[in-house]
């Protein structure tokens, strides 16, 4: 994509997050602290032992072993296993990051056609379950045996109504629907139906891309909903970094990839290919190239190795707490994603063809220009935060303790400078290891450790409402 749509595009992104904002807080007036399930925030937040928490344990207790989180997967299911007998999906499954099993998709149990009451490991199948390979030399597979620790998803869809036309583009077309609908070769698609991208990493060999389909032919007692279909390696990383944590931006430009043994930054520029320039027509031949194909390097470090890795609701990453610069966000030379090629030294540019700056750094491997990462209000690097996710306008991270906090994400409409806003959501846990948010269940998910040691099958998961409403 050339540098003047790239531009664009970040222009574009920050209208519609503003606009976004906007909406928010006039929602906000209308219904001021209410609950996904109709309740109110408490002042102070939730806390155990005080209603409606009374007990951590209220979920699949004593089920987990050394979770690092869950995420939610939209399919087209509607019943457990197909099965009008088991609970009802809610147009999804939750995949949990459990290192006594591994990552799978968890089975939702409760009364026939109801709200499901607890989540179960099912059976390892490879449909359901995933362990990656231990990838030696070459990259030559050895056993699948790697368990994932923490990983990201991407489900680009398709709204054909938004694609530019050849001499019309549409401003309001973006680059996350051009990518979906590119994927989809114009076939509208929602998130229900659409192809979901899991990406892992794996400390035995290095960053993965699954590839969640629904199943072909349903049947009742069989797999329901997105199920394990393919894997690729991006083989363009160096073996031996020890990679245990792994996420994708918003619109799919970037893959990153971490260590909790390592302070590197990698990244992987389109992982799943380029899909042009939204206010261009898609390609008809485009294809998601073999991960092989894909450019990957350094491009910062940690100071310290973080417990977790995420791009945040203003597409930036966040390792820990702590993101690539200080103030994030804007348009300076050391903001993301420009700190990738700031002090690059670019060939000189065609008449005809501007220098796609991102590209061309990639291309020549040219690493770490985004130097150190910097402290922000989410947390700081040195001390880091146990677990860290994003959804929609917000984030959550747990600081070494019990306590969960939130932060709602805004961006400055004239310095494009992300703003926090935080308060408690949760306390008097014992040790946090994972967070999620289970759409279908319109919950949010802690999973802490009461043995401290990461004992088998000892976990606690506390299911509270889902209350999104600074």
């Amino acid at each position: 994509m050339c540098e003047k749509s790239y531009a664009n595009l970040s222009q574009l992104a920050r209208r519609i997050i503003a606009t976004a904002t906007a909406f928010t807080f006039l929602c906000q007036n209308l219904a001021w602290a209410v609950c996904a399930d109709g309740s109110t925030f408490p002042d102070g937040g939730f806390a155990i032992g005080v209603p409606p928490i009374t007990i951590a344990g209220n979920w699949s207790s004593g089920t987990f072993t050394g979770t690092a989180g869950s995420i939610f997967v939209p399919d087209n299911s509607v019943f457990e296993h197909n099965d009008t007998r088991q609970p009802v999906t809610g147009g999804g499954h939750n995949w949990v990051f459990d290192q006594g099993s591994t990552l799978c998709k968890e089975t939702d149990t409760g009364p026939a056609g109801g709200t499901p009451t607890a989540w179960a490991i099912p059976p390892f199948t490879a449909a359901n379950c995933v362990l990656l390979p231990v990838v030696k030399r070459g990259p030559i597979f050895g056993n699948f045996a790697d368990v994932p620790y923490q990983g990201g998803t991407i489900t680009p869809t398709c709204n054909p109504a938004l694609l530019s036309q050849p001499s019309v583009p549409n401003p309001a077309n973006t680059r996350f629907n051009q990518l979906g609908c590119a994927i989809s070769h114009g076939v509208a698609s929602t998130s229900q139906t659409a192809t979901t991208f899991l990406f892992v990493a794996g400390i035995h060999g290095g960053l993965f891309v699954l590839s969640l389909v629904n199943v072909a032919n349903p049947v009742g007692g069989g797999d329901a909903g997105k199920i394990a279909a393919s894997t690729d390696f991006y083989s363009d990383l160096p073996l031996g970094q020890k990679l245990t944590d792994a996420a994708v931006s918003l619109e799919g430009m970037f893959a990153v990839a971490t260590s909790t043994r390592s302070p590197a930054i990698f990244a992987c520029l389109n992982p799943l290919g380029d899909p042009g320039d939204p206010s261009l027509p898609i390609d008809p031949n485009f294809a998601i190239p073999p991960a092989s194909r894909v450019k990957c390097m350094s491009v910062g470090s940690n100071v310290v190795a973080p417990r977790t890795t995420t791009f945040g609701p203003d597409n930036l990453p966040y390792f820990g707490g702590g993101t690539l610069r200080m103030y994030p966000g804007g348009s300076a030379p050391t903001a993301w994603p420009q700190c990738i090629f700031n002090g690059f030294v670019f060939p000189p540019p065609s008449p005809t063809t501007p220098i796609d700056k991102l590209k061309a750094v990639f291309n020549a491997h040219s690493a770490t220009h985004c130097g150190n990462t910097q402290s922000t209000k989410i947390g700081s690097p040195l001390g880091g935060s146990q677990a860290l996710i994003s959804h929609g306008s917000y984030m959550y991270t747990s600081p070494l303790g019990g306590a969960v906090v939130q932060i709602k994400v805004t961006i400055d409409p004239v310095t494009g400078l992300s703003q926090y806003a935080l308060r408690t959501y949760i306390s008097g846990l014992s040790l946090v290891t994972g967070l999620g948010v289970a759409d279908d269940l319109l919950s949010f998910m802690v999973f802490s450790d009461p043995s401290g040691v990461g004992a088998a099958g000892r976990e606690f998961i506390t299911k509270l409402p889902l209350c999104e409403d600074m």
